[in-house]
């Protein structure tokens, strides 16, 4: 498979998404505050979810050109325009969130993240291989395979510094590897939907409306196998904060949806990390929770990943032949493969 010669990166778009991913870094803190007041991870993830839909779905009402593409979904796919799965990122998403409430209390913050980042990273370089997304596809070379293992370094000395509590769990830790993959290619067919579409509003709602939909299925399941009472969340006007974890999602993956088509899926990924790792450092300095400082270990992982990403991005800026030399020639063409 040929590989398209990367175009270079408007520094503005870096930016961006590093204030995006810093700012999205406090929706984990208030899905998991939501989660320890309802003592359960899905209904939490549910109201995440539904409550960034019903704000998604207000804009619909007001925008005849978002709404009508939404709209236009299942057009584009019996026009062979989309395909059937690359519409369904949102269950990406909802078992991310689901992971959560589920992994972290068992493995830790640290050991969860670790398995995040690596399986975002180690996909990254794949889905940007075969051109998932809309920047097309980029070779994978040495230069991106040092950034991804880079970042891995990074976010693991970062993390390690931060928390020390959990213990090692391989299924858990194997569940959030595959997850964090998803989510690569989750921002990667997202990102094709926008370009379909043309609406990144009409993207970002049909993955929320995609991951509700799963996430309802989960609960339904779960409900069935433990028959446990649901818990009644506190009034929005009681706990305003609490139901902001929905918003700060539109916000992300709306940006998403429009960066990656520039940064590609891998450069977004590290981009995403560094702003998500600079948040937690935020969030520990201006509103500190027990047992969360900022250390030097901190401060040296956060740079190490920064460096990951000038590297990623010098790679799409090269233009040299040899430097674009790609050392990971698949013989498949995956252009041919389907999934109809």
């Amino acid at each position: 498979m040929k590989t398209t010669k990367d175009q270079k990166i408007n520094p503005w778009h870096l930016l961006i998404g590093l204030l995006v991913s810093t700012f999205n870094s406090s929706q984990a803190r208030v899905n998991g505050e939501l989660g320890a007041v309802l003592d359960n991870a899905i209904v939490a993830a549910l109201i995440s979810f539904g409550s960034g839909l019903f704000i998604l779905f207000i804009g619909l009402i007001f925008s005849r050109t978002a709404r009508t593409a939404y709209l236009s979904v299942p057009t584009l796919i019996r026009t062979k325009k989309l395909k059937w799965w690359q519409t369904i990122g949102g269950i990406a998403g909802a078992f991310f969130v689901i992971g959560q409430g589920f992994v972290v209390p068992v493995v830790g913050v640290a050991i969860f993240v670790i398995a995040v980042v690596a399986g975002q990273s180690c996909a990254s370089l794949l889905v940007d291989k075969y051109g998932l997304g809309p920047a097309g596809p980029k070779a994978v070379t040495g230069l991106r395979i040092t950034a991804a293992g880079l970042a891995i370094v990074g976010v693991a000395i970062a993390v390690i510094g931060r928390s020390h509590t959990g213990n090692f769990n391989l299924p858990m830790v194997i569940y959030m590897f595959v997850v964090g993959a998803f989510t690569s290619a989750q921002h990667a067919i997202n990102g094709r939907v926008a370009q379909a579409t043309k609406q990144p509003w009409a993207t970002t709602t049909l993955n929320f409306s995609v991951g509700l939909m799963a996430l309802l299925v989960m609960f339904g399941i779960y409900n069935l196998v433990t028959n446990v009472a649901i818990p009644i969340p506190p009034a929005p006007w009681e706990q305003p904060l609490l139901w902001t974890g929905g918003s700060i999602g539109i916000v992300f993956i709306v940006s998403a949806v429009v960066l990656v088509r520039s940064l590609g899926i891998l450069v977004f990924a590290l981009v995403s990390v560094v702003g998500q790792l600079l948040g937690a450092v935020l969030l520990d300095v201006f509103f500190p929770t027990p047992g969360n400082t900022v250390t030097p270990q901190v401060l040296l992982g956060v740079g190490i990943t920064v460096v990951a990403v000038v590297l990623a991005a010098f790679q799409s800026n090269v233009t040299d032949s040899q430097d674009q030399k790609e050392i990971f020639v698949p013989d498949a063409d995956p252009s041919s493969v389907t999934m109809d």
